[in-house]
């Protein structure tokens, strides 16, 4: 008797001590990694970085998105958060650099109320056109262009985001006069883009590769300098003959002010391991995403020299937020 209860001991002590962990896990605070976009690239990258960075928190991280408002509603969520690092965001890269140039009114102060962590991904961006439209390459699109006697429609997710930027980094090149008309989101832009309505948009590669290789549209080029190896027979812009159109698309993580250094190293630390994960690499590479983590300087430092370069071609362009 003695021995079968001695036995009982020892099992219920080992499933509870097995269990242990998992209870844990179960009663700590989730993080909350919020997105400004739900069912596009950063929801894509969002999600699989979550799935990677749990186990290295000890946390479920939850994926929330936040949409509205360029991203600025997400931004203010995590701008009023409690600086536990606890409330995350996934940023891109206009939210953090276009936005704050051309926004008088924001709820937040950027700099003041948001503590860079790390860079996350560069995203490759294409120009895509329906698979219908004649161009094959930018030179003949350039060439069609001028040949119309109505300016062709560009669209973008709307005012003040990185794909306006770039539509009007390709006019510089191009010397074309096109007409920007903003949307309520790319998958909006790239309905109207296969149904006719408009010409041509900018977009990272997550939200239109498989209609590019379903062949529904054409990429006739590469934002930056760098082809990519998801699509490696797509030439960049620049490399055709139209230097310029090379501001790079990427996401990064962000927490709230006041975040504390030690909490701010173990959150980049968990999100470099995370993405030099063999795996999770190249699930995002076959998509057009290339994995890149930073130090928190390096990040912050990016968003300062990326918001210097892209704030001269907003003055000049007479850029407003509506």
């Amino acid at each position: 008797m003695c021995g079968f209860s001695s036995a009982l001991a020892a099992a219920v002590l080992a499933v509870t001590m097995g269990l242990g962990t998992g209870f844990a896990y179960a009663q700590q605070k989730p993080t909350r990694l919020l997105i400004f976009a739900a069912g596009g690239p950063v929801d894509f990258v969002g999600r699989n970085l979550a799935v990677k960075l749990s186990p290295l928190l000890g946390t479920p991280v939850v994926v929330e998105p936040r949409p509205g408002a360029s991203g600025v509603i997400a931004a203010q969520a995590v701008a009023n958060a409690a600086p536990d690092g606890t409330t995350l965001i996934l940023s891109s890269s206009g939210l953090l650099t276009i936005i704050p140039t051309i926004a008088k009114d924001l709820p937040y102060d950027t700099d003041k109320d948001l503590t860079p962590v790390s860079r996350v991904v560069i995203n490759a961006t294409a120009f895509v056109v329906a698979a219908s439209t004649p161009p094959n390459n930018v030179r003949e699109f350039v060439a069609y262009a001028n040949s119309l006697k109505d300016p062709l429609v560009f669209g973008s997710p709307g005012v003040g985001n990185i794909v306006q930027l770039w539509i009007e980094q390709f006019k510089i090149a191009t010397k074309l006069n096109v007409t920007h008309v903003p949307y309520k989101g790319i998958a909006t832009v790239l309905i109207d883009i296969l149904g006719g309505r408009a010409a041509a948009t900018f977009s990272d590669m997550p939200a239109v590769l498989s209609n590019i290789k379903g062949g529904k549209l054409k990429a006739l080029g590469l934002v930056g300098t760098k082809r990519n190896s998801a699509a490696p027979d797509i030439p960049t812009i620049h490399e055709q003959g139209f230097p310029g159109v090379d501001a790079l698309s990427w996401y990064g993580v962000l927490a709230p002010a006041k975040t504390s250094p030690a909490v701010i190293a173990k959150l980049a630390e968990a999100l470099a391991r995370a993405l030099a994960d063999p795996e999770l690499k190249e699930k995002l590479a076959a998509s057009g995403v290339e994995s890149a983590s930073s130090t928190p300087e390096e990040f912050r430092q990016l968003i300062q020299n990326d918001r210097a370069r892209l704030g001269k071609i907003i003055v000049e362009r007479k850029i407003v937020a509506e």
